[in-house]
C-alpha cells in the first residue's frame, strides 16, 4: 500500500491509490478514525433519534404490563422508570460528545441496558411469553444502531445479546431457551453480514466525496493545491487564517522569470512541463504541513504555518537554488521569491506584502528572494 508522500496533499493520498478497493483494511489507521467519525457524524442525529425512540418505547410497555396485570402494574413501575436515570446521562453526552468511539460504545451500552431493565420487569411479570417477542424488537433496534458504528464494534455488541440471554436466563428461566437461541443466532449472523455490507457501501461514497472535494481545491495540471484550497484554511468571514492561535504564518510568492517567453520559444506544451517541475521541487522542499498553491499562471503561493520569516527566507533560498540547478529538458529557468509573514487579520494582506517584495525582486534583477518590510523598504536576500 502506498504511504502519504511528503508533501501534504490532504488525507486522501493514499485514498486515491485504493478507489478501486473498498475495504477498511486498506486504509491507514489515521483513515480509518476519519470514515468512521464522518459516518458517526452522519447519523448522529438518526442515531440520537434512535435511542430516543426506543427509551419511548420502553416506557410504553408499562401499559403492557398493566394489561397483563389486569390492573396498574405498581410491581414494573420502578424497572420502567429506572431507564430514565442512564438515558439522561446518555443525552447530555450526546449534547456535549462528538467522538463517534465514545458515543458508539455509549449508544449500544444503552441498547444493553434497555434490555437489562426490560428483563427486570419480566422477571416481576406473571406471564413471561412474550419474551421473544421482545428479542426481535431489540433486534430491530440492533440493525439501526449499526448504522452509525464501524463494524467490529456492531459486532461486539451484537454478540454480546447472547451473553444477556444466558444471563437472564439465570433469574427469568425460559420455558423456551433452546428458541431463543436458535432465533437469535441467525439474526445475529444475519444483521452483522448486513452491517459489514453497509459499512463498505458508506466507504465506498465516503471515499468518492472525498475524491471529489479534493479534485475542488486541486490544480489538475500540476497536482498541487488551487485558491479554493483558501476556503479550507480560512474563516469565511474573517478570511484569517484558522491555524493554531499565536501560530506564526510566513508566506512565499514566486513566479517564473521570463515564463512568457517559454512559451512563445517552446509552445504552450513544453511552458506546462516547466510548471510542473517546479510543483514537483516546491513539493519536495516545503514541509509536510505546509500548502503549496498554484496562484495564477507561472505563480505559486507557498503558505507556512508554524514558520519564522528567518526559516521562511531558508527555504524560500532552497527553492530558488534549487530551481536555477535544475534540468527540464526544455531551458534553464529562474524565479523570483517575495517572502512576507502573518500577523493576523485578513489573508489577502499578506500575500499582498508578499506580492510587493515579489515584485521588488523582479525589479532587483529577478533569480532572488526579497522579503517584505512594514517599513516600506523590502530587504533583498541574495545567495
Amino acid at each position: 500500500m502506498k504511504t502519504v508522500v511528503k508533501y501534504k496533499k490532504a488525507y486522501l493520498t493514499e485514498s486515491e491509490c485504493i478507489m478501486d478497493k473498498y475495504s477498511i483494511k486498506n486504509l491507514s489507521k489515521e483513515q480509518k478514525e476519519l470514515v468512521f467519525q464522518s459516518k458517526y457524524d452522519y447519523y448522529r442525529v438518526f442515531n440520537t433519534g434512535l435511542i430516543i425512540v426506543s427509551v419511548f418505547s420502553y416506557l410504553c410497555f408499562f401499559f403492557t404490563d398493566c394489561g397483563i396485570f389486569g390492573r396498574f402494574a405498581y410491581e414494573t413501575l420502578f424497572s420502567r422508570l429506572f431507564i430514565l436515570l442512564p438515558f439522561s446521562i446518555f443525552m447530555i453526552m450526546a449534547i456535549k460528545i462528538t467522538n463517534y468511539k465514545v458515543m458508539v460504545i455509549s449508544s449500544y451500552l444503552m441498547i444493553h441496558i434497555i434490555i437489562w431493565c426490560t428483563d427486570w420487569a419480566t422477571y416481576l411479570l406473571p406471564d413471561r411469553q412474550h419474551a421473544i417477542t421482545g428479542m426481535v424488537i431489540m433486534n430491530l433496534i440492533f440493525v439501526c444502531a449499526g448504522f452509525c458504528a464501524p463494524f467490529k464494534y456492531s459486532v461486539i455488541a451484537h454478540c454480546l445479546l447472547i451473553v444477556d440471554i444466558a444471563i437472564a436466563n439465570q433469574f427469568l428461566h425460559y420455558e423456551n431457551l433452546q428458541m431463543m437461541y436458535m432465533f437469535n443466532l441467525p439474526c445475529i449472523f444475519a444483521i452483522c453480514v448486513m452491517h459489514y455490507l453497509m459499512q463498505r457501501v458508506y466507504l465506498e461514497q465516503y471515499l468518492t466525496k472525498a475524491k471529489l472535494q479534493h479534485l475542488v481545491v486541486l490544480d489538475q495540471l500540476t497536482e498541487v493545491y488551487n485558491r479554493n484550497k483558501l476556503k479550507d484554511i480560512s474563516n469565511p468571514v474573517t478570511k484569517e487564517f484558522t491555524f493554531s492561535d499565536n501560530t506564526t504564518v510566513s508566506v512565499l510568492l514566486m513566479d517564473i522569470d521570463h515564463f512568457k517567453q517559454v512559451n512563445d520559444k517552446y509552445g504552450h506544451d513544453a511552458g506546462d512541463k516547466v510548471l510542473s517541475q517546479l510543483a514537483q521541487i516546491l513539493k519536495g522542499v516545503v514541509r509536510s504541513t505546509d500548502y503549496v498553491i498554484r496562484w495564477g499562471g507561472e505563480e505559486f503561493l507557498v503558505i507556512m504555518p508554524g514558520c519564522s520569516i528567518e526559516h521562511a527566507v531558508r527555504v524560500a533560498e532552497k527553492i530558488r537554488s534549487k530551481v536555477e540547478e535544475s534540468e527540464n529538458g526544455i531551458c534553464k529557468i529562474t524565479i523570483s521569491i517575495g517572502v512576507s509573514v502573518c500577523d493576523g487579520g485578513d489573508y489577502h494582506s499578506v500575500i499582498r506584502e508578499a506580492d510587493i517584495a515579489m515584485y521588488q525582486a523582479k525589479n532587483s534583477g529577478r533569480n532572488c528572494v526579497v522579503t517584505y518590510n512594514p517599513g516600506g523598504n523590502c530587504d533583498e536576500r541574495h545567495v
